[in-house]
């Protein structure tokens, strides 16, 4: 699903392709300077400025990946713990770097037997 300012953006993005591909269009069909002159006041720079507009809301729109986290779910943001991705092989701290935005972790007890093996990045096990 797309965040709400992201579909915002793309509107006004796309308001501005459409006003700039009508104004080339309605230029095209104009003779002389002084003929198109109006059409691109009117349609293609207005046009032009709502692309750039729409273009700069996407890219200042933080990307979320995933479904918001519960909050019965672990926070990787906790200062301790061990945690496990569902298909991983490595035990992580929380501040391993590779937990960053992942919302799946599964949390593991200091005495699991079934522990994995210790992250080669974080070297904790």
């Amino acid at each position: 699903m797309v965040d709400p300012p992201r579909r915002i953006a793309a509107a006004v993005a796309g308001v501005g392709v459409l006003l700039c591909v009508l104004g080339w269009y309605q230029i095209s069909g104009q003779p002389t300077v002084p003929q198109q002159l109006p059409y691109l006041a009117s349609a293609t720079i207005p046009g032009a400025a709502l692309l750039v507009v729409g273009l700069v809301l996407a890219l200042r729109t933080p990307l979320t990946r995933g479904a918001a986290r519960r909050s019965d779910e672990p926070s990787v943001s906790a200062a301790s713990g061990r945690w496990r991705v569902p298909d991983g092989r490595y035990v992580h701290t929380a501040d391993c770097p590779l937990l960053d935005g992942r919302s799946d972790l599964i949390a593991v007890a200091q005495d699991d037997p079934t522990a994995s093996a210790p992250c080669p990045l974080c070297g904790r096990r």
